[in-house]
């Protein structure tokens, strides 16, 4: 796992630089860089209007007295795409741009819930699950005896105050 989140730390800005330079080449660095600065600014701005819509069907759940789960789940996903609105690159703004249709959020809102079921519930076995089970009854025999008295050997009670 550490050696996937470096990879991933090192692998994705080079990818990016390399599809940078490639558009440059194409179409221009000052282009590619424009086309850049704008593609933030209408992620930001799509990425807001989803988020008021999001808040507004949150709120609209919680008067219901529903679970808000698929409204949170939109909502985070919706911060991940205006981060990646923010960050400069076009493979982080496809990202991103998917991120802000709401179908492709709901579909992966249900797979991120079904893995969480699946771990959760593999989780819940723990290695004393299985184990021995005494199972029995009990009777109370009578009065229990207060806690500063004891019996003696010659079974007289004798107060622990004296």
């Amino acid at each position: 796992m550490p050696l996937l989140f470096l990879i991933a730390l090192f692998g994705a800005p080079y990818l990016e630089f390399l599809v940078f330079a490639e558009v440059a080449n194409e179409i221009g660095g000052f282009s590619a860089i424009m086309l850049t600065l704008v593609t933030a600014i209408i992620g930001i701005y799509i990425i807001r209007q989803e988020g008021l819509q999001v808040l507004h069907n949150l709120k609209n759940t919680v008067q219901r007295g529903e679970s808000p789960v698929t409204e949170i789940i939109h909502g985070f996903f919706l911060v991940v795409a205006g981060f990646f609105f923010l960050l400069p690159g076009f493979i982080t703004d496809s990202v991103a741009a998917m991120l802000a249709i709401a179908p492709i959020r709901g579909m992966l809102g249900n797979m991120l819930v079904r893995v969480g079921k699946k771990k959760r519930s593999s989780s819940s076995k723990s290695k004393y699950s299985e184990g021995i089970i005494i199972d029995g009854e009990f009777e109370e025999m009578g009065e229990t005896p207060p806690f500063n008295k004891f019996l003696d050997t010659e079974s007289e009670e004798t107060d622990l105050k004296n």
